[in-house]
């Protein structure tokens, strides 16, 4: 009698970061076989995206948002080097759904462009993986924990003459530097539940909040 073995959800977890590590190719099946990109993507952002501009689309959505998702899965650090990896790499430019390489600019012009569409899908990978994560720790699913950091500005200085007003002091990871200061919310789980920049929006949509100027 053939004995049959179910999986728990921490048995994929563990098999997919072996396949992370140790076999690119079969990760990117993994991927392409486990996650529907389509249900991720709000239709609103569809629309905005192929909206008539006079013009087809070169590059699909599909295929921008796989890169900036590949690129954050492989940490790979600037936009110049992920293209030089779709370059170089057929199967990763065929998973991502290229048939060319598009140039830095276009994935500068698509994050700035589109920029509240893709906090959209965020929101909605929210909604998604709630689900996943009572399944896999229902109590730590129901934790709220919340922390403020900084992701750090490339800026050589940040005098009256260059300043930008968004870009503020602060001590992270053992030194000080100038970041873009925002709050993060997890789970137990330490899965991202929502991010806010402390930027002017922020603080105009929260006018309870008094900003009171730093004293000794």
């Amino acid at each position: 009698m053939i004995q049959y073995k179910q999986l728990s959800l921490a048995d994929i977890f563990s098999d997919c970061q072996n396949k992370f590590e140790n076999d690119k190719p079969v990760f990117l099946s993994l991927l392409e076989n486990h996650i529907d990109i389509d249900e991720i993507i709000p239709i609103s952002f569809r629309n905005h995206f192929y909206a008539s501009t006079g013009r087809a689309r070169k590059y699909p959505l599909n295929a921008l948002l796989w890169a900036l998702i590949i690129q954050r899965i492989f940490s790979i650090p600037t936009d110049q080097l992920l293209l030089t990896f779709l370059a170089y790499s057929k199967p990763l430019r065929e998973f991502c759904g290229f048939t060319k390489v598009p140039d830095a600019s276009k994935i500068t012009r698509f994050k700035q462009d589109f920029i509240d569409d893709l906090q959209l899908v965020f929101d909605n990978l929210v909604d998604l993986t709630e689900p996943v994560c009572h399944a896999i720790d229902s109590a730590k699913a129901d934790m709220t924990i919340f922390d403020s950091s900084g992701i750090e500005a490339f800026v050589a200085e940040n005098n009256p003459k260059y300043a930008n007003p968004e870009i503020k002091q602060l001590y992270i990871n053992g030194h000080f530097c100038y970041v873009f200061k925002f709050g993060i919310v997890t789970n137990g789980l330490g899965i991202i539940r929502h991010i806010s920049f402390y930027n002017k929006n922020f603080m105009i949509s929260h006018p309870e909040i008094v900003v009171e100027k730093k004293s000794d």
